[in-house]
Protein backbone atom coordinates (compact mmCIF):
# COMPACT_ATOMS: atom_id res chain seq x y z
CA UNK A 1 0.00 0.00 0.00
CA UNK A 2 2.72 2.50 0.87
CA UNK A 3 4.42 1.57 -2.41
CA UNK A 4 1.33 2.42 -4.51
CA UNK A 5 1.13 5.72 -2.36
CA UNK A 6 4.99 6.77 -2.86
CA UNK A 7 4.67 5.98 -7.28
CA UNK A 8 1.36 8.47 -6.76
CA UNK A 9 3.57 10.90 -4.90
CA UNK A 10 6.50 10.66 -7.55
CA UNK A 11 3.74 10.78 -10.64
CA UNK A 12 2.16 13.68 -9.03
CA UNK A 13 5.57 15.57 -8.88
CA UNK A 14 6.49 14.81 -12.35
CA UNK A 15 3.33 16.31 -13.70
CA UNK A 16 3.78 19.32 -11.37
CA UNK A 17 7.47 19.67 -12.80
CA UNK A 18 6.40 18.99 -16.25
CA UNK A 19 3.65 21.74 -15.89
CA UNK A 20 5.64 24.04 -14.71
CA UNK A 21 8.22 23.90 -17.06
CA UNK A 22 8.08 22.18 -20.35
CA UNK A 23 4.55 22.69 -21.01
CA UNK A 24 4.19 25.93 -19.28
CA UNK A 25 3.86 29.07 -21.63
CA UNK A 26 5.29 31.46 -19.24
CA UNK A 27 4.06 34.47 -18.12
CA UNK A 28 3.73 38.24 -19.83
CA UNK A 29 4.05 40.41 -16.57
CA UNK A 30 4.46 44.52 -16.07
CA UNK A 31 3.08 47.74 -16.09
CA UNK A 32 0.87 49.91 -18.04
CA UNK A 33 0.40 53.81 -17.68
CA UNK A 34 -1.58 56.51 -19.48
CA UNK A 35 -0.04 59.33 -21.47
CA UNK A 36 0.51 61.18 -18.42
CA UNK A 37 3.10 58.96 -17.14
CA UNK A 38 0.20 57.18 -14.33
CA UNK A 39 -1.32 54.13 -13.75
CA UNK A 40 -4.81 53.88 -14.77
CA UNK A 41 -8.17 53.89 -13.33
CA UNK A 42 -8.55 50.39 -15.26
CA UNK A 43 -6.30 48.83 -18.27
CA UNK A 44 -6.12 45.65 -19.70
CA UNK A 45 -4.01 43.15 -21.52
CA UNK A 46 -5.24 40.98 -24.45
CA UNK A 47 -3.27 37.65 -25.35
CA UNK A 48 -3.96 36.53 -29.08
CA UNK A 49 -2.62 33.84 -31.41
CA UNK A 50 -0.11 35.99 -33.56
CA UNK A 51 -1.85 37.82 -36.81
CA UNK A 52 -4.73 36.89 -34.53
CA UNK A 53 -7.95 38.45 -34.05
CA UNK A 54 -6.97 40.32 -30.93
CA UNK A 55 -10.78 41.47 -29.88
CA UNK A 56 -11.12 37.42 -29.51
CA UNK A 57 -7.91 36.97 -27.51
CA UNK A 58 -7.05 33.43 -26.09
CA UNK A 59 -6.63 35.14 -22.56
CA UNK A 60 -7.15 38.98 -21.08
CA UNK A 61 -6.42 40.21 -17.56
CA UNK A 62 -7.17 43.54 -16.16
CA UNK A 63 -4.11 45.85 -14.12
CA UNK A 64 -4.27 46.32 -10.90
CA UNK A 65 -4.73 49.15 -9.33
CA UNK A 66 -1.04 50.36 -9.50
CA UNK A 67 -0.99 49.59 -13.61
CA UNK A 68 0.82 46.35 -12.98
CA UNK A 69 -0.27 42.77 -14.47
CA UNK A 70 0.46 39.56 -14.75
CA UNK A 71 -1.13 36.93 -17.42
CA UNK A 72 -0.03 33.48 -18.76
CA UNK A 73 0.99 33.09 -21.94
CA UNK A 74 0.17 29.95 -24.49
CA UNK A 75 3.06 28.09 -25.44
CA UNK A 76 3.80 29.38 -28.70
CA UNK A 77 7.59 31.74 -30.05
CA UNK A 78 5.30 34.33 -31.40
CA UNK A 79 1.69 36.04 -30.35
CA UNK A 80 0.04 39.30 -30.94
CA UNK A 81 -1.04 41.27 -27.88
CA UNK A 82 -3.39 44.25 -27.30
CA UNK A 83 -3.33 47.11 -24.51
CA UNK A 84 -6.40 49.05 -23.65
CA UNK A 85 -7.60 51.72 -21.59
CA UNK A 86 -10.11 54.42 -21.34
CA UNK A 87 -9.42 57.79 -22.94
CA UNK A 88 -6.62 56.27 -24.69
CA UNK A 89 -5.67 54.44 -28.06
CA UNK A 90 -5.64 50.70 -28.27
CA UNK A 91 -2.49 49.06 -29.15
CA UNK A 92 -1.60 45.82 -30.94
CA UNK A 93 1.82 44.85 -31.20
CA UNK A 94 3.57 41.42 -32.19
CA UNK A 95 5.05 39.75 -28.88
CA UNK A 96 8.27 37.90 -30.12
CA UNK A 97 10.33 35.18 -27.70
CA UNK A 98 13.32 33.29 -28.48
CA UNK A 99 11.08 30.19 -27.11
CA UNK A 100 7.76 29.18 -26.26
CA UNK A 101 8.02 29.04 -22.74
CA UNK A 102 10.17 32.07 -21.87
CA UNK A 103 8.59 34.89 -19.21
CA UNK A 104 8.79 38.41 -20.17
CA UNK A 105 8.50 41.64 -18.26
CA UNK A 106 7.34 44.83 -20.41
CA UNK A 107 5.82 48.14 -19.42
CA UNK A 108 3.45 50.04 -21.67
CA UNK A 109 2.36 53.08 -22.03
CA UNK A 110 -0.24 54.25 -24.02
CA UNK A 111 -0.97 57.01 -26.72
CA UNK A 112 -4.41 59.20 -25.26
CA UNK A 113 -6.79 59.89 -27.91
CA UNK A 114 -6.63 62.51 -30.41
CA UNK A 115 -9.66 63.83 -29.71
CA UNK A 116 -11.20 66.85 -32.22
CA UNK A 117 -10.00 70.36 -31.34
CA UNK A 118 -13.83 71.51 -31.30
CA UNK A 119 -17.07 69.53 -31.20
CA UNK A 120 -20.27 70.16 -33.43
CA UNK A 121 -22.05 66.90 -33.42
CA UNK A 122 -21.82 64.62 -30.40
CA UNK A 123 -24.12 61.20 -30.82
CA UNK A 124 -24.47 58.52 -28.03
CA UNK A 125 -25.60 54.84 -28.26
CA UNK A 126 -25.85 52.05 -25.56
CA UNK A 127 -27.77 49.49 -23.74
CA UNK A 128 -31.05 50.62 -25.04
CA UNK A 129 -30.76 50.80 -28.74
CA UNK A 130 -28.19 47.85 -28.80
CA UNK A 131 -25.34 49.97 -29.28
CA UNK A 132 -26.77 50.57 -32.92
CA UNK A 133 -24.80 53.47 -34.92
CA UNK A 134 -27.99 54.11 -36.96
CA UNK A 135 -30.10 54.29 -34.48
CA UNK A 136 -27.79 56.98 -32.05
CA UNK A 137 -29.44 60.31 -31.83
CA UNK A 138 -27.86 63.55 -31.42
CA UNK A 139 -27.09 65.51 -28.18
CA UNK A 140 -27.99 68.75 -27.42
CA UNK A 141 -25.31 71.20 -26.99
CA UNK A 142 -25.86 73.73 -24.43
CA UNK A 143 -24.81 77.38 -23.58
CA UNK A 144 -21.75 76.07 -21.18
CA UNK A 145 -20.54 74.26 -24.22
CA UNK A 146 -21.54 70.82 -22.68
CA UNK A 147 -23.42 68.15 -24.21
CA UNK A 148 -26.49 66.35 -22.82
CA UNK A 149 -29.56 64.31 -23.30
CA UNK A 150 -31.93 62.61 -21.40
CA UNK A 151 -32.07 58.48 -22.56
CA UNK A 152 -34.05 55.43 -21.35
CA UNK A 153 -33.14 52.79 -18.48
CA UNK A 154 -34.19 49.48 -18.63
CA UNK A 155 -32.12 48.09 -15.95
CA UNK A 156 -30.59 49.79 -13.08
CA UNK A 157 -27.64 50.47 -15.26
CA UNK A 158 -27.32 52.63 -18.01
CA UNK A 159 -24.53 51.82 -20.36
CA UNK A 160 -23.61 53.85 -23.14
CA UNK A 161 -20.90 55.35 -25.53
CA UNK A 162 -20.27 58.58 -27.67
CA UNK A 163 -19.82 58.81 -31.50
CA UNK A 164 -18.00 62.26 -32.63
CA UNK A 165 -14.99 62.59 -30.64
CA UNK A 166 -12.31 61.67 -32.60
CA UNK A 167 -11.71 61.96 -36.33
CA UNK A 168 -12.57 58.72 -36.78
CA UNK A 169 -16.40 56.79 -37.19
CA UNK A 170 -15.74 55.27 -33.89
CA UNK A 171 -17.75 55.00 -30.18
CA UNK A 172 -15.75 55.27 -26.88
CA UNK A 173 -16.28 56.23 -23.43
CA UNK A 174 -17.92 59.63 -22.60
CA UNK A 175 -17.54 61.79 -19.16
CA UNK A 176 -19.79 60.80 -16.83
CA UNK A 177 -19.80 57.32 -15.25
CA UNK A 178 -20.04 55.15 -11.95
CA UNK A 179 -17.52 52.71 -13.53
CA UNK A 180 -16.45 51.55 -17.19
CA UNK A 181 -16.13 47.89 -18.52
CA UNK A 182 -13.92 47.00 -21.73
CA UNK A 183 -16.31 46.87 -24.97
CA UNK A 184 -14.59 44.27 -26.20
CA UNK A 185 -13.57 46.14 -29.40
CA UNK A 186 -10.78 47.97 -28.04
CA UNK A 187 -12.84 50.56 -26.30
CA UNK A 188 -14.85 51.44 -22.90
CA UNK A 189 -18.62 51.75 -21.80
CA UNK A 190 -19.47 54.08 -19.18
CA UNK A 191 -21.77 52.80 -16.95
CA UNK A 192 -24.14 54.91 -14.97
CA UNK A 193 -25.95 53.56 -11.43
CA UNK A 194 -29.50 54.70 -11.66
CA UNK A 195 -32.46 53.36 -10.30
CA UNK A 196 -35.16 55.87 -12.73
CA UNK A 197 -36.55 55.05 -15.65
CA UNK A 198 -34.18 57.79 -17.61
CA UNK A 199 -31.02 59.43 -17.44
CA UNK A 200 -30.05 63.04 -18.56
CA UNK A 201 -26.22 62.11 -19.43
CA UNK A 202 -24.00 64.93 -19.83
CA UNK A 203 -21.08 64.72 -21.46
CA UNK A 204 -18.07 67.68 -20.91
CA UNK A 205 -15.44 68.14 -22.81
CA UNK A 206 -13.50 70.39 -20.44
CA UNK A 207 -13.30 66.62 -18.66
CA UNK A 208 -11.26 65.11 -21.50
CA UNK A 209 -7.85 64.30 -20.19
CA UNK A 210 -5.63 65.81 -23.75
CA UNK A 211 -2.23 63.88 -23.47
CA UNK A 212 -1.67 63.47 -27.01
CA UNK A 213 2.42 62.91 -27.76
CA UNK A 214 3.47 61.84 -30.93
CA UNK A 215 6.42 59.88 -29.41
CA UNK A 216 3.96 57.30 -27.64
CA UNK A 217 2.62 54.92 -27.00
CA UNK A 218 6.17 52.76 -26.07
CA UNK A 219 7.19 49.04 -24.33
CA UNK A 220 10.44 48.54 -22.58
CA UNK A 221 11.70 45.17 -21.81
CA UNK A 222 12.60 44.60 -18.78
CA UNK A 223 13.26 41.10 -18.42
CA UNK A 224 13.28 39.65 -21.75
CA UNK A 225 16.18 39.51 -24.71
CA UNK A 226 16.75 41.89 -27.57
CA UNK A 227 14.67 39.77 -29.84
CA UNK A 228 11.06 40.80 -28.21
CA UNK A 229 12.85 44.19 -27.66
CA UNK A 230 14.04 45.07 -31.37
CA UNK A 231 10.65 43.83 -32.67
CA UNK A 232 8.59 45.66 -30.33
CA UNK A 233 10.58 48.72 -31.47
CA UNK A 234 9.85 47.99 -35.11
CA UNK A 235 5.98 47.44 -34.46
CA UNK A 236 6.21 50.76 -32.24
CA UNK A 237 7.97 52.76 -35.04
CA UNK A 238 5.31 51.49 -38.11
CA UNK A 239 2.39 52.13 -36.15
CA UNK A 240 3.51 55.83 -34.76
CA UNK A 241 3.84 56.37 -38.77
CA UNK A 242 1.11 54.75 -39.84
CA UNK A 243 -0.88 56.61 -37.64
CA UNK A 244 0.42 59.80 -39.08
CA UNK A 245 -0.55 58.50 -42.59
CA UNK A 246 -4.09 58.11 -41.71
CA UNK A 247 -4.07 61.44 -40.43
CA UNK A 248 -2.41 62.90 -43.84
CA UNK A 249 -4.43 61.15 -46.08
CA UNK A 250 -7.62 61.98 -44.12
CA UNK A 251 -6.92 65.92 -44.72
CA UNK A 252 -6.03 64.67 -48.48
CA UNK A 253 -9.85 63.38 -48.71
CA UNK A 254 -11.55 65.99 -46.90
CA UNK A 255 -9.32 68.67 -49.31
CA UNK A 256 -9.65 66.27 -52.45
CA UNK A 257 -12.61 64.35 -52.37
CA UNK A 258 -10.55 61.06 -52.82
CA UNK A 259 -7.37 59.67 -51.38
CA UNK A 260 -6.08 58.77 -55.01
CA UNK A 261 -2.77 60.48 -55.98
CA UNK A 262 -2.06 60.97 -52.09
CA UNK A 263 1.44 59.95 -51.06
CA UNK A 264 3.72 59.85 -48.00
CA UNK A 265 6.92 60.73 -47.10
CA UNK A 266 8.48 57.27 -45.23
CA UNK A 267 12.11 58.49 -45.02
CA UNK A 268 11.95 58.36 -41.05
CA UNK A 269 10.22 54.92 -41.19
CA UNK A 270 13.00 53.66 -43.62
CA UNK A 271 15.87 55.20 -41.79
CA UNK A 272 14.96 53.92 -38.69
CA UNK A 273 14.40 50.46 -39.61
CA UNK A 274 17.71 50.59 -41.31
CA UNK A 275 19.16 51.17 -37.71
CA UNK A 276 17.20 48.02 -36.37
CA UNK A 277 18.18 45.61 -39.54
CA UNK A 278 22.08 46.83 -38.66
CA UNK A 279 22.13 46.23 -35.15
CA UNK A 280 19.75 43.19 -35.40
CA UNK A 281 20.43 40.36 -32.78
CA UNK A 282 18.88 37.81 -34.80
CA UNK A 283 18.09 36.99 -38.21
CA UNK A 284 14.39 36.80 -36.74
CA UNK A 285 14.13 40.28 -36.20
CA UNK A 286 15.70 41.48 -40.11
CA UNK A 287 13.43 39.15 -41.43
CA UNK A 288 10.07 40.51 -39.45
CA UNK A 289 11.39 44.16 -40.64
CA UNK A 290 11.77 43.33 -44.00
CA UNK A 291 8.23 41.24 -44.57
CA UNK A 292 7.06 44.41 -42.53
CA UNK A 293 8.57 46.39 -45.64
CA UNK A 294 7.15 44.30 -48.08
CA UNK A 295 3.23 44.78 -46.29
CA UNK A 296 3.72 48.68 -46.49
CA UNK A 297 4.23 48.86 -50.07
CA UNK A 298 0.19 49.02 -49.97
CA UNK A 299 0.63 52.50 -48.59
CA UNK A 300 3.09 53.62 -50.81
CA UNK A 301 6.76 53.03 -49.16
CA UNK A 302 9.35 52.21 -51.49
CA UNK A 303 10.11 48.46 -51.77
CA UNK A 304 12.47 46.39 -54.24
CA UNK A 305 12.49 43.16 -55.21
CA UNK A 306 15.71 41.97 -53.86
CA UNK A 307 13.57 41.98 -50.41
CA UNK A 308 10.40 39.66 -51.94
CA UNK A 309 13.54 37.53 -52.69
CA UNK A 310 15.08 37.16 -49.39
CA UNK A 311 12.28 36.77 -48.21
CA UNK A 312 11.47 34.01 -50.07
CA UNK A 313 15.03 32.26 -50.04
CA UNK A 314 15.24 32.66 -46.37
CA UNK A 315 11.75 31.70 -44.99
CA UNK A 316 10.13 28.48 -45.46
CA UNK A 317 6.55 28.23 -46.00
CA UNK A 318 6.23 26.90 -42.32
CA UNK A 319 8.11 29.44 -40.22
CA UNK A 320 5.83 30.65 -37.49
CA UNK A 321 7.10 34.32 -38.40
CA UNK A 322 4.64 34.09 -40.81
CA UNK A 323 1.69 34.17 -38.74
CA UNK A 324 2.17 38.48 -37.87
CA UNK A 325 1.32 39.15 -41.60
CA UNK A 326 -0.23 35.76 -43.47
CA UNK A 327 -1.57 37.69 -46.04
CA UNK A 328 1.35 38.58 -47.75
CA UNK A 329 2.92 35.27 -47.67
CA UNK A 330 1.23 33.88 -50.71
CA UNK A 331 2.50 37.06 -52.54
CA UNK A 332 5.99 36.69 -51.74
CA UNK A 333 6.25 32.73 -53.29
CA UNK A 334 4.24 33.95 -56.15
CA UNK A 335 6.48 36.98 -57.16
CA UNK A 336 9.55 34.33 -56.10
CA UNK A 337 8.82 31.11 -57.77
CA UNK A 338 5.77 31.85 -60.47
CA UNK A 339 2.00 31.78 -59.63
CA UNK A 340 1.85 28.20 -60.54
CA UNK A 341 4.38 26.37 -58.84
CA UNK A 342 3.85 28.81 -55.56
CA UNK A 343 0.07 27.81 -55.29
CA UNK A 344 0.84 24.12 -55.40
CA UNK A 345 3.59 24.36 -52.75
CA UNK A 346 1.24 26.48 -50.62
CA UNK A 347 -2.04 23.51 -51.07
CA UNK A 348 1.35 20.97 -50.17
CA UNK A 349 2.73 22.94 -46.85
CA UNK A 350 -0.45 23.60 -45.95
CA UNK A 351 -0.78 20.66 -43.53
CA UNK A 352 2.47 21.47 -42.18
CA UNK A 353 1.69 25.05 -41.28
CA UNK A 354 1.38 25.26 -37.20
CA UNK A 355 -0.74 28.56 -37.03
CA UNK A 356 -4.35 28.15 -37.51
CA UNK A 357 -4.87 31.42 -38.83
CA UNK A 358 -2.12 31.51 -41.45
CA UNK A 359 -3.65 28.38 -42.94
CA UNK A 360 -6.97 30.18 -43.05
CA UNK A 361 -5.13 32.86 -45.22
CA UNK A 362 -2.87 30.46 -47.44
CA UNK A 363 -6.61 28.56 -48.25
CA UNK A 364 -8.19 32.21 -48.74
CA UNK A 365 -5.42 32.95 -51.35
CA UNK A 366 -6.01 29.79 -53.34
CA UNK A 367 -9.96 30.26 -53.50
CA UNK A 368 -9.38 33.28 -54.64
CA UNK A 369 -6.93 32.83 -57.61
CA UNK A 370 -9.07 29.45 -58.22
CA UNK A 371 -12.26 31.94 -58.52
CA UNK A 372 -10.23 33.99 -60.54
CA UNK A 373 -8.72 30.66 -62.45
CA UNK A 374 -12.83 30.00 -63.14
CA UNK A 375 -11.06 26.79 -61.32
CA UNK A 376 -14.82 26.07 -59.69
CA UNK A 377 -13.80 21.99 -58.25
CA UNK A 378 -10.52 23.99 -56.66
CA UNK A 379 -13.39 26.72 -55.57
CA UNK A 380 -15.33 24.10 -54.01
CA UNK A 381 -12.66 22.19 -52.02
CA UNK A 382 -11.38 25.80 -50.96
CA UNK A 383 -14.95 26.18 -49.59
CA UNK A 384 -15.29 22.90 -47.73
CA UNK A 385 -11.88 23.12 -45.94
CA UNK A 386 -12.72 26.71 -44.92
CA UNK A 387 -16.88 26.05 -43.89
CA UNK A 388 -15.38 22.69 -41.77
CA UNK A 389 -12.59 23.74 -39.73
CA UNK A 390 -12.29 27.97 -39.68
CA UNK A 391 -15.62 29.28 -39.14
CA UNK A 392 -14.46 30.81 -35.89
CA UNK A 393 -12.25 33.14 -37.57
CA UNK A 394 -14.56 35.77 -38.51
CA UNK A 395 -12.89 37.06 -41.88
CA UNK A 396 -13.33 33.59 -43.35
CA UNK A 397 -17.08 34.09 -42.87
CA UNK A 398 -17.28 36.69 -45.48
CA UNK A 399 -14.09 34.20 -48.09
CA UNK A 400 -17.06 31.49 -47.15
CA UNK A 401 -19.78 33.27 -48.73
CA UNK A 402 -17.62 34.55 -51.31
CA UNK A 403 -16.75 30.72 -52.33
CA UNK A 404 -20.11 29.10 -51.64
CA UNK A 405 -20.88 26.80 -54.73
CA UNK A 406 -24.40 27.23 -54.09
CA UNK A 407 -24.84 31.17 -54.92
CA UNK A 408 -27.43 33.46 -56.43
CA UNK A 409 -24.99 35.58 -57.32
CA UNK A 410 -21.85 34.35 -59.85
CA UNK A 411 -21.04 34.81 -63.04
CA UNK A 412 -23.50 33.35 -65.62
CA UNK A 413 -26.72 33.14 -63.45
CA UNK A 414 -29.95 35.87 -63.53
CA UNK A 415 -29.78 38.50 -60.90
CA UNK A 416 -32.78 38.74 -58.48
CA UNK A 417 -35.69 40.79 -58.53
CA UNK A 418 -35.86 43.83 -57.05
CA UNK A 419 -37.30 47.29 -56.13
CA UNK A 420 -35.75 50.66 -55.53
CA UNK A 421 -36.42 54.05 -55.81
CA UNK A 422 -34.00 56.82 -57.99
CA UNK A 423 -32.86 59.29 -55.32
CA UNK A 424 -33.22 61.92 -58.07
CA UNK A 425 -36.52 61.86 -59.86
CA UNK A 426 -38.34 59.39 -57.32
CA UNK A 427 -39.17 57.27 -59.94
CA UNK A 428 -39.17 53.13 -59.22
CA UNK A 429 -35.97 51.27 -60.73
CA UNK A 430 -36.41 47.51 -60.85
CA UNK A 431 -35.09 44.76 -62.95
CA UNK A 432 -37.26 44.63 -65.90
CA UNK A 433 -36.84 48.83 -66.13
CA UNK A 434 -32.78 48.25 -66.77
CA UNK A 435 -33.09 45.35 -69.73
CA UNK A 436 -31.54 45.65 -73.01
CA UNK A 437 -29.18 48.05 -71.33
CA UNK A 438 -25.66 46.69 -69.44
CA UNK A 439 -25.64 47.75 -65.62
CA UNK A 440 -22.87 48.15 -63.41
CA UNK A 441 -24.89 47.68 -60.20
CA UNK A 442 -22.21 49.56 -57.64
CA UNK A 443 -23.02 48.55 -53.70
CA UNK A 444 -20.89 51.20 -51.99
CA UNK A 445 -21.06 54.24 -49.27
CA UNK A 446 -19.57 57.71 -48.69
CA UNK A 447 -18.07 56.31 -45.01
CA UNK A 448 -16.12 53.11 -47.52
CA UNK A 449 -12.72 54.40 -48.04
CA UNK A 450 -12.04 51.73 -51.13
CA UNK A 451 -15.54 52.52 -52.46
CA UNK A 452 -14.21 56.22 -52.62
CA UNK A 453 -10.76 55.09 -54.22
CA UNK A 454 -13.26 54.04 -57.14
CA UNK A 455 -14.42 57.12 -58.14
CA UNK A 456 -11.57 58.22 -60.66
CA UNK A 457 -12.15 55.17 -62.52
CA UNK A 458 -16.22 54.91 -62.30
CA UNK A 459 -16.11 58.59 -63.75
CA UNK A 460 -13.93 57.80 -66.32
CA UNK A 461 -15.77 54.20 -67.42
CA UNK A 462 -18.74 56.12 -67.13
CA UNK A 463 -18.02 58.91 -69.63
CA UNK A 464 -16.79 56.61 -71.89
CA UNK A 465 -19.59 53.94 -72.32
CA UNK A 466 -22.41 55.93 -71.00
CA UNK A 467 -23.74 56.42 -74.82
CA UNK A 468 -23.12 53.02 -75.85
CA UNK A 469 -26.32 51.23 -73.96
CA UNK A 470 -24.89 51.27 -70.35
CA UNK A 471 -25.64 52.58 -66.80
CA UNK A 472 -24.42 52.60 -63.33
CA UNK A 473 -26.69 51.89 -60.19
CA UNK A 474 -25.14 53.16 -57.18
CA UNK A 475 -27.04 51.84 -54.29
CA UNK A 476 -25.70 53.18 -51.29
CA UNK A 477 -25.82 51.66 -47.90
CA UNK A 478 -24.85 55.51 -46.05
CA UNK A 479 -26.58 56.23 -42.28
CA UNK A 480 -28.21 59.12 -43.59
CA UNK A 481 -29.41 59.84 -47.05
CA UNK A 482 -27.87 63.75 -46.13
CA UNK A 483 -24.46 61.88 -46.76
CA UNK A 484 -25.12 61.29 -49.98
CA UNK A 485 -26.54 64.46 -50.99
CA UNK A 486 -23.38 66.44 -49.28
CA UNK A 487 -21.11 63.79 -51.34
CA UNK A 488 -22.27 64.72 -54.65
CA UNK A 489 -22.07 68.06 -54.32
CA UNK A 490 -18.08 67.71 -54.12
CA UNK A 491 -15.43 66.73 -56.40
CA UNK A 492 -17.48 63.29 -57.86
CA UNK A 493 -20.62 64.23 -58.76
CA UNK A 494 -21.62 60.40 -60.22
CA UNK A 495 -24.12 61.66 -63.03
CA UNK A 496 -25.78 58.22 -63.23
CA UNK A 497 -28.68 56.47 -61.23
CA UNK A 498 -29.07 56.43 -57.53
CA UNK A 499 -31.08 54.44 -54.81
CA UNK A 500 -30.72 55.10 -51.02
CA UNK A 501 -30.87 51.91 -49.52
CA UNK A 502 -32.87 52.70 -46.41
CA UNK A 503 -33.49 50.63 -42.62
CA UNK A 504 -36.82 49.41 -44.88
CA UNK A 505 -34.97 47.62 -47.35
CA UNK A 506 -31.30 47.61 -46.72
CA UNK A 507 -31.37 44.07 -45.28
CA UNK A 508 -33.62 42.47 -47.79
CA UNK A 509 -31.21 43.98 -50.69
CA UNK A 510 -28.02 42.84 -49.18
CA UNK A 511 -29.12 39.66 -48.56
CA UNK A 512 -30.19 39.18 -52.29
CA UNK A 513 -27.29 40.48 -53.99
CA UNK A 514 -25.35 38.13 -51.21
CA UNK A 515 -23.64 41.77 -49.77
CA UNK A 516 -21.08 40.59 -47.64
CA UNK A 517 -18.74 43.67 -47.74
CA UNK A 518 -18.66 46.67 -49.89
CA UNK A 519 -17.28 47.52 -52.76
CA UNK A 520 -19.49 44.78 -54.48
CA UNK A 521 -19.61 45.86 -58.37
CA UNK A 522 -21.80 43.57 -60.31
CA UNK A 523 -21.65 43.97 -64.22
CA UNK A 524 -25.26 42.61 -65.46
CA UNK A 525 -25.99 41.78 -69.41
CA UNK A 526 -28.87 43.31 -71.22
CA UNK A 527 -30.50 39.82 -70.67
CA UNK A 528 -30.23 40.45 -67.09
CA UNK A 529 -27.15 37.97 -66.92
CA UNK A 530 -24.08 38.66 -64.74
CA UNK A 531 -21.11 38.78 -66.66
CA UNK A 532 -18.60 39.89 -64.39
CA UNK A 533 -18.21 40.91 -60.80
CA UNK A 534 -16.05 42.36 -58.31
CA UNK A 535 -12.15 42.04 -59.01
CA UNK A 536 -12.56 42.57 -62.98
CA UNK A 537 -14.75 45.69 -62.13
CA UNK A 538 -12.50 47.13 -59.68
CA UNK A 539 -9.92 50.24 -60.97
CA UNK A 540 -7.71 49.88 -64.04
CA UNK A 541 -9.67 46.81 -64.65
CA UNK A 542 -13.24 48.12 -65.03
CA UNK A 543 -12.84 49.72 -68.73
CA UNK A 544 -10.74 46.91 -69.32
CA UNK A 545 -13.64 44.45 -68.37
CA UNK A 546 -16.64 47.00 -69.81
CA UNK A 547 -14.39 46.70 -73.37
CA UNK A 548 -14.52 43.37 -73.57
CA UNK A 549 -19.02 43.36 -73.55
CA UNK A 550 -19.47 46.96 -74.44
CA UNK A 551 -19.20 47.43 -78.60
Amino acid sequence: MFKFFNYLLVVMMLAVLWNCSGNSGGKLSGKIIGANGEPLAIAHIHVAEAGGNVFKPLKSVQTNEDGTFTIDLPRAQYLSILVTAPYHEPLELPLARSNDHQSLEIDFQLQGHQYLPEFNRVKITGDWIDFSFAEAPLMNKNEDGTFSLQVPVHADTLAYQLIGLIPNEQSINGTQQDYMVYDGQGDYKSVIKTTDSTVTVTFDPQKLPRFYNRALPTALVKKGDAITQQILDAALMIHRTMMAWNEQRQRYAQLTGTDRGFRFNFSELDSVLNALEKTASSDKVKKYITFQRVLLTQYGMASPDTLLQYLGNNLTMTDPLWSFNPQIMPFVYERTMGVEKALAALEEALPQIESKNTRAFVLIHLGMRAKYMRNNEKVTWVYNQLKDGYEDIPIVKYYIAQFNPEMGISVGKQIPDFKVKNLDTGEEITKESLKGKFVLLDFWATWCAPCISEMPAMHQAYERFKDKNFVILSLSFDRKIEDLYKFRKGQWKMPWLHAYLDNSIRDQIAQKFEVSGIPKPILVSPEGVIVAMEADLRGQNLEKTLSKFIQ
